[in-house]
């Protein structure tokens, strides 16, 4: 009898290309075996050239998949491979393996695996900017996510060929993170060759069951939601940014998806910034997330969403300030101060309103140390916004216990007076980031179902 897939370890197949970051696999291994799970790796020709099989098989205690044929070869090997996981993980994902991906080869080991498998599929890019930026490869990566694969956008920086954007491999631990919670939530998963009674088309977990009821509350509805922070450059190698991590956006569009929202997620890129994890493959069809750095990439990317959804949630901390004139080369050390000239960046939030329709609503965040609540109401009045989110964050040389990096939050719920009056003001207590969307997403659904349902 085949162990229960809901009391057995996860189990995450670990596909990796041939890219130059296929040297961090093992590392990747070993955060995901930390995290409780069963790993195996496949490999491609190419990606050989990076990483060693020796290694991979000693840290997992499994032999690498590598060929169709050959020694020990059986014909079907494949189809065995495909039913194991529970998920298969493509990190590094080469331009060329996606295009291998959208249009359905199979025409060696790896792809072969991932065709004939029913498990859930996540890529995690990694190329040149220049190649991330293709054309091509962006109609094959919107091939594949209209299909349900989640994508993990890649991270920007230095990268390998010595040019700097985006294109790197994100961090070891945000990969094992949604791997791991994409895992864990696909169980137990549907396989020709179960003998436990499940469906195989079910990929649903018995929580994402239980909560479908509810999911159903935002089915229809649209959203836009801005996440993580911007940057400003220095010079080419620096940059200034915030400690936005993303979290309340991720917690955000997390419990949208799970309502049954259509998520339009714009994310500033940067290290330790998250991404939403969708529990299921529907969920990762309804959402379109699209990494950005500066704040007019982010302006540019959320208007071309707007015109598509209800409302807006810009939970994004946006640079106030850029560089005016940041240098085209590397700023060398000298003895003497330098003096940085800043000036307004575009105001994000601003500049949606005003190209929003009348029947749209806007949710507006504020993070404040001084004055939270009479801020976060200047903010709505001065902005036309429908909600404000203020919360407290710590002055300089303070320790954060809620906002920035933490998973709690608090502060005041901030919304228009229906009457015309001064702003509505609740004070809410300190919660989980994830309690605390919920909580929004429930206000933002009263409220806008008793401005519908008034003359």
């Amino acid at each position: 009898m085949n162990e229960s897939s809901s009391s057995r370890a996860p189990r995450i197949l670990l596909a990796i290309t041939g890219g130059i970051a296929a040297y961090k696999t093992p590392e990747l291994v070993r955060a995901l075996q930390k995290g409780g799970a069963q790993v195996r790796c496949m490999i491609t020709e190419s990606a050989r050239e990076f990483v060693s099989e020796l290694v991979l098989e000693t840290l997992t205690g499994q032999r690498v998949g590598r060929t169709l044929w050959g020694e020990g070869a059986t014909g079907t090997e494949h189809i065995e491979w495909a039913r194991w996981p529970d998920v298969v993980l493509m990190a590094p994902a080469t331009a060329q393996s996606l295009a291998r991906l959208a249009h359905g080869l199979a025409d060696d080991f790896v792809s072969t695996v991932i065709l004939a498998s029913r498990a859930s599929l996540l890529v995690a890019p990694a190329m040149n900017t220049a190649m991330w930026e293709n054309p091509a490869t962006q109609e094959n990566l919107s091939i594949l996510t209209r299909r349900g694969v989640a994508c993990i956008a890649p991270d920007s920086g230095a990268l390998a060929c010595g040019e700097s954007g985006l294109g790197k491999l994100p961090e070891i631990d945000i990969l094992a993170e949604q791997a791991l919670s994409r895992a864990r939530s696909s169980r137990p998963h549907g396989s020709a060759l179960s003998t436990e009674g499940v469906e195989i088309s079910s990929n649903f977990s018995d929580s994402s069951k239980k909560a479908l009821p509810r999911s159903q509350s935002w089915k229809g509805r649209s959203i836009l939601i801005t996440a993580g922070p911007t940057r400003t450059a220095l010079d080419a190698v620096r940059y200034i940014t915030n400690p936005s991590t993303g979290l309340m956006g991720k917690a955000l569009a997390e419990e949208a998806l799970r309502r049954g929202a259509q998520v339009h997620y714009i994310l500033g890129i940067d290290k330790g910034v998250v991404r939403p994890v969708p529990a299921t493959e529907d969920e990762a069809q309804r959402l379109a997330l699209t990494p950005v750095l500066t704040a007019s990439q982010m302006l540019e990317a959320s208007l071309q969403a707007l015109p598509q959804v209800h409302g807006v949630l810009a939970t994004a901390a946006v640079m106030d300030y850029e560089v005016a004139e940041p240098a085209t080369g590397k700023l060398k050390r000298s003895s003497e101060p330098v003096t940085l000239h800043l000036v307004p960046s575009v105001d994000v939030l601003a500049q949606l309103k005003r190209s929003a329709q009348p029947e749209q609503w806007f949710l507006g965040f504020a993070a404040e140390t001084d004055q939270v609540a009479e801020n976060g109401a200047r903010k709505l009045e001065k902005k036309g916004l429908d909600f404000v989110f203020a919360n407290p964050v710590a002055r300089l040389g303070e320790e954060a216990r809620s906002g920035f990096g933490t998973e709690q939050n608090s502060g005041f719920w901030i919304r228009k007076n229906p009457s015309g009056g001064a702003p509505l003001v609740d004070a809410w207590p300190s919660i989980r980031k994830a309690e605390l969307a919920a909580k929004i997403l429930d206000a933002i659904a009263d409220a806008t179902e008793r401005a519908s349902a008034s003359p």
